[in-house]
This record gives structure tokens, sequence and C-alpha cells, in this order.
């Protein structure tokens, strides 16, 4: 089916909250958070994981038809075809961002809490030879990049108005989730009692939500300068990104 197909079965006042996230950047807690509040089906954009760049599926958007609906995490860049599935289904992105000193030392338990194999760099399991200061070498190297990638073409997005979303940082979910949660249902135009909203958090709490120490500034205290250093000259190539929401 084309999209045009497709967006003739679906109905014209459908609400779609998606959650577009930075790999460890609190997503599955928001998204746990998000998910109870609203209380719509849960549709991915995607049908499978492994080492696939997670772009839209876009028959996942058949499901519920005439449904609100909620989809989770998804690690997505802001390219114009996805904008232009956003625009055409009238999709409202949240999107969230991490600290990305604190991602890499995160990224590094990843690997021993969850697996090596992830889309956004090709690791086998070599990677688990190497001595902890290699890893974070090879993280930066290879994984970092696509962070940036995925950072900037969200910030264009929004400064070029080719798409309204609501940027959230993991800093903003640990300092008041509450806050974030109200935050995205008034971006979202939806109505919660405040028992909705306190059911919504408590629940979370009972979720597996992924956390690994969720503890900020480790990146800091972990990292060297000169891995610090590595990951700030990323940034020189885009002196028109204001990349303080990355703590860069």
């Amino acid at each position: 089916m084309t999209n045009q197909e497709i967006a003739a079965r679906i109905s014209p006042s459908r609400n779609h909250v998606w959650l577009v996230a930075a790999p460890k950047s609190g997503s599955t807690w928001l998204g746990a958070m998000l998910e109870a509040v609203y209380g719509w089906p849960r549709v991915p954009m995607l049908d499978c994981y492994d080492r696939r760049e997670q772009e839209i599926d876009i028959r996942m958007l058949t499901l519920h038809p005439d449904e609100d609906i909620f989809t989770p995490h998804q690690h997505t860049r802001a390219s114009h075809p996805t904008l232009g599935i956003i625009q055409q289904f009238k999709i409202q992105p949240i999107v969230l961002v991490r600290d990305l000193y604190d991602t890499v030392i995160s990224l590094r338990d990843h690997l021993y809490r969850e697996h090596h194999i992830m889309p956004w760099a090709y690791f086998d399991e070599t990677v688990y030879t190497l001595d902890p200061d290699e890893q974070i070498d090879a993280l930066i190297d290879l994984v970092i990049p696509w962070y940036i990638n995925f950072y900037v073409s969200w910030f264009y997005a929004e400064k070029q108005g080719l798409c309204r979303f609501l940027w959230m940082t993991y800093q903003d979910l640990k300092n008041d989730h509450e806050a974030c949660v109200r935050r995205v249902l008034e971006f979202t135009g939806v109505d919660r009692s405040e028992a909705q909203i306190q059911g919504a958090i408590q629940g979370s709490w009972q979720s597996n939500t992924r956390r690994n120490v969720g503890m900020q500034g480790r990146g800091q205290s972990q990292l060297t300068d000169e891995h610090r250093a590595r990951i700030q000259r990323l940034t020189k190539y885009y002196p028109k990104v204001d990349f303080g929401r990355l703590g860069l």
C-alpha cells in the first residue's frame, strides 16, 4: 500500500503521540508513564530491532485505525521521509535526549547488562576483550557520531519549521518526572485527572524500564579530559547548532 492508501484507512481525528529518543536517555521509563497516563493502544512503528536502523514501518499505522494510539520509544533521526510521515499522519513527537558524557558510560553498561548488538555501530564479541578505556574509545569513535546525527537532524527540523515537537531531556525527567508527564499532556492537548497522572507515575515504578545506574554526572567523573575533548570536537562541524541539551 502507498502512504495515501494507508492514510485513507485511518481516522483523520485520531491522536497519535510518538516518543522519539536517543538511546539510554530514560525513554523506557518515560514511555511507561506516558503509556499508562494515555491508556491508548501501544503501537510501535517498527516490527523488528537487531542491527536495523529504526526507521518507520508505515504498515504499523494501520493498527487501531479509529483509536488514539501511543508509539513507545524509537531511535529515529529526522529525515525528510520521516518528517513527511509525521505531517501526513498528524503525529505528535516527543524528542528525548541526554548529556552525551553520561550517555557514554551508560552505553558501556549496556554492553554488559544487555547486548553488543545495536543499530548505531557494528560491534561483535571482540568488544568484550577490550579494556574499559578502549571500550569507551570505541563508543566515542563509532556510536557518538550517530547521536550527533540524531540530535542535529531534530534541531534543524525544528529550526526550519519542518516539524512541531516537544524537546525533553533526561535531566528534566530525573529532576521532576511528574512535571514532564504534565508537559507532554499539555503539549498534546490531552486532559487527565490528578488520579490518572499519579497512578501512571506510580505504576511506572513497577514496570521493567531497563534503568541502569540512572545517575547524572558519571561522565564527568569517569571520562578522561581527552575523552570529553574528543566528544566536544564532534560539535565543531555544526557551529550553528546549540548542543546545550547534550551537556556540550
